[in-house]
């Protein structure tokens, strides 16, 4: 994987570069790519967390997003070197409109980003940590593939934090994205049980009363 901080470069500026539409006035996915493929799985990430987490694209963008998450982190959680993305993914095009603003919001966010961020904790690093990382990014792209409402920023937080983490051997960012993302995966868990249980309990009580009425009819 290629860092960020092997050129030098800040990651507003990348960004700057990489957000920037051709001369069509707009931007595929597929050029965006091309233009950070060599900086590996990290940078991915943050452009794909960035419009979930200011949402500028139009409704339903979520689960492509999502599903775009499983691929790239399925890729990683095998390996891979290098993402991969299908065509008919690389040419979903942004407009210049949406490219605009992603790009003036995000270098503006990463601005203020690069004054916490820098290469420490390297021991988190370790493969079986990337791979757990690799492995929490596919589980927040089934988060955004379902309908439970008000769960986009957050997945879109946390992938932010993990790939900001990769990208600048940052392993603080990585432990905060993890740790945001099991906690979501916990509040998930336990609100769900206790729907269900809730359910469990209420149809209970309706087969009882329900059995009741019978019995005094």
């Amino acid at each position: 994987m290629v860092y960020l901080t092997e050129e030098n470069k800040l990651l507003s500026e990348v960004l700057q570069s990489a957000l920037d539409v051709d001369k069509n006035g707009s931007l595929s996915l597929g050029e965006l790519m091309n233009r950070i493929a060599e900086r590996g799985f990290g940078l991915l990430f943050v452009i794909l967390a960035l419009p979930t987490l200011f949402p500028l694209l139009p409704p339903g963008s979520a689960a492509t997003i999502g599903f775009i998450y499983i691929l790239i982190g399925g890729q990683m959680l095998l390996g891979r070197s290098s993402p991969w993305l299908p065509q008919r993914v690389r040419s979903y095009h942004l407009s210049e409109q949406t490219a605009h603003k992603l790009r003036e919001r995000s270098v503006r966010f990463f601005k203020t980003v690069e004054r916490f961020s820098s290469p420490r904790w390297l021991f988190m690093e370790k493969l079986i940590v990337l791979r757990l990382v690799a492995l929490t990014v596919v589980f927040l792209g089934f988060i955004l593939l379902t309908p439970l409402p008000f769960m986009n920023t957050l997945p879109a937080f946390a992938v932010l934090l993990l790939g900001t983490g990769l990208i600048n051997r940052d392993g603080v960012f990585l432990l905060l994205g993890l740790l945001i993302s099991f906690g979501l995966f916990s509040f998930i868990y336990f609100g769900l049980s206790a729907i269900f249980t809730a359910r469990s309990f209420f149809k209970g009580v309706s087969d009882i009363l329900c059995y009741a009425g019978v019995i005094s009819f």
